[in-house]
């Protein structure tokens, strides 16, 4: 319970880059002893979210472009093999109507950013796991994680909803139109998020 809440903390930038995590303090924080706060930070650490040299003392990691870059090349590769698995067995309307069911919850959550970036993350799962190749699936939920929190930190008002939503109707919409021509979109959809993210951090 411990490692799950700091760490889902963590990937919705409550506790932010750099943000100090002491031992002590969570075990205050959640009414324990050490040793569950203790074994909670080990795990944080070995996954990397944490980093230090002093479990009593870690810091919540960094987000660096060079890292955020290669979670997102990964990230696209999956999705547009996903997508093109999807065209050449001719099966682009079936997950065209699952898209326009997240869509719809992304519309409801636009004025909850962090709920919005996890329907936003919901819609790119689907069109993974609409392949049904288990392996594939378990790679992208590995790195699902990171990629909210990448998300969640390149938000900024040039990346409104409006146009995040825009952006996912143009999948659909090749989907429906069964145009892998289309597709251009999702790139343009990768390259805004890693646009935002290095605005978020020179301002940083």
């Amino acid at each position: 319970m411990i490692y799950e809440k700091v760490k889902n903390d963590i990937v919705d930038m409550k506790r932010p880059p750099k943000t100090f995590v002491l031992e002590r303090q969570l075990a205050e924080e959640f009414s324990t002893s050490r040793t569950p706060v203790r074994e909670a930070i080990k795990r944080l650490m070995q996954e990397g979210w944490l980093t230090g040299e002093d479990r009593c003392r870690s810091q919540v990691s960094e987000l660096t472009e060079l890292r955020c870059r290669e979670v997102f090349a990964v990230r696209n590769m999956i999705e547009n093999y996903a997508l093109i698995d999807t065209f050449t067995k001719g099966n682009c309307r079936a997950l065209a109507g699952k898209l326009d069911t997240e869509i719809k919850k992304m519309e409801n959550l636009k004025n909850d950013p962090i709920a919005f970036v996890h329907a936003d993350l919901n819609f790119h799962t689907v069109i993974v796991e609409h392949v049904g190749n288990g392996i594939l699936s378990r790679i992208w939920q590995s790195i699902s994680d990171e990629i909210t929190r990448i998300s969640i930190f390149s938000m900024d008002k040039e990346r409104q909803p409006d146009i995040i939503i825009a952006e996912h109707n143009c999948i659909m919409q090749a989907l429906w139109n069964e145009n892998p021509q289309e597709l251009i979109s999702l790139d343009r959809h990768m390259k805004l998020i890693m646009d935002g993210l290095s605005r978020t951090l020179q301002k940083g």
